[in-house]
């Protein structure tokens, strides 16, 4: 099967993102592995770190690591994930909790395209855009 998946680098908090997306998205870490696990030798100070890992949650999958380059803060790409929901109560909940230590950009509301829509910028630097075209009032 053909599919896009994205690729978070977290540059050193992909552990922390991961259990917080657990929470904020209902879902689940499938794998991780470390550099220390792998047969290539990296240097010492990131054996510990998340060199892949795959989560997956009702409504969106990603993969991730803490990458290689210190050098790079978080959030320096410029990567949003649009999730459309099929029931308002999951899209607000979801965004409540993507929003916790985050920074609401557009609170949720009905649009004039017919959608219940928002965008909030999560704690680890992710712009996420959520969208229910269900009105379950």
């Amino acid at each position: 099967m053909n599919m896009l998946q994205p690729h978070i680098t977290f540059h050193g908090v992909c552990r922390d993102a991961l259990l917080f997306y657990q929470t904020a998205l209902g879902g689940k870490v499938n794998t991780v592995t470390t550099f220390n696990d792998s047969p290539v030798e990296f240097p010492s100070h990131i054996l510990d770190r998340v060199m892949h890992a795959e989560f997956v949650s009702p409504e969106v999958s990603f993969l991730a690591s803490d990458g290689l380059d210190d050098s790079l803060a978080q959030g320096s790409g410029d990567v949003a994930f649009h999730v459309s929901f099929s029931e308002e109560r999951r899209q607000s909940e979801v965004f409540i909790a993507l929003s916790d230590r985050g920074q609401v950009i557009m609170p949720l509301d009905y649009t004039f395209w017919g959608v219940k829509f928002g965008i909030v910028t999560d704690q680890f630097g992710i712009r996420w855009m959520l969208s229910c075209s269900a009105q379950d009032n």
